[in-house]
């Protein structure tokens, strides 16, 4: 063996345990924790960054440690809810797609259309509602990040786009719930 994997054999038999207890503190199962210190000392492998961990104090090597894996924690968490929501950037539209010859699984009956309209209407209504209610800078700058354009400039404006998604989100849901009420009540009649 080299010197630089038996460093990594020592560092990693040394501080393994205290860092898998640690990663199942912050919300994974065992073979998750088990993964992601994996991971860590793999990064710390490639990065060459083991003779320098090594040449430290046993207290200082397990703050290392522990502060590189809570990042890595967190980045994996970020990714995740990122991944659970979606991306910021709106999908092509249905009709652009359709335009450019892309087939879109499902039927063409009369009520997937209704539906498709129905959709469609609630989103237009939203924005309409949203863009009322906003100035014409910040809706300019909202505008075009929803289409995926150029992304915001300023915090300021990074900010105002996170809160008008936040209210057009609530604009629609506003509106859908207000038509399932009023297809509830013109079905009781």
């Amino acid at each position: 063996m080299s010197e630089a994997e038996l460093a990594w054999s020592s560092l990693y038999r040394r501080h393994q345990m205290t860092l898998v207890s640690f990663a199942c503190k912050r919300g994974y199962d065992e073979h998750e924790a088990w993964d992601v210190v994996q991971e860590l000392f793999l990064r710390m492998f490639r990065q060459g960054s083991i003779a320098k961990i090594s040449s430290l104090t046993e207290d200082l090597q397990r703050g290392w440690l522990m502060n590189t894996l809570r990042w890595i924690i967190c980045n994996q968490h970020r990714d995740r809810a990122r991944a659970k929501r979606g991306s910021t950037q709106m999908h092509e539209s249905l009709d652009e797609l359709l335009d450019g010859g892309f087939e879109v699984a499902g039927h063409g009956s009369p009520a997937s259309e209704y539906d498709r309209r129905w959709a469609l209407s609630m989103m237009e209504r939203g924005l309409e509602r949203l863009r009322a209610g906003m100035k014409p800078a910040a809706w300019a700058t909202f505008e075009a990040s929803f289409w995926g354009g150029a992304s915001t400039s300023t915090p300021a404006m990074r900010v105002a786009c996170h809160r008008a998604r936040l209210r057009l989100r609530a604009l629609i849901l506003r509106e859908c719930t207000e038509a399932s009420l009023h297809q509830a009540a013109s079905g009781q009649n």
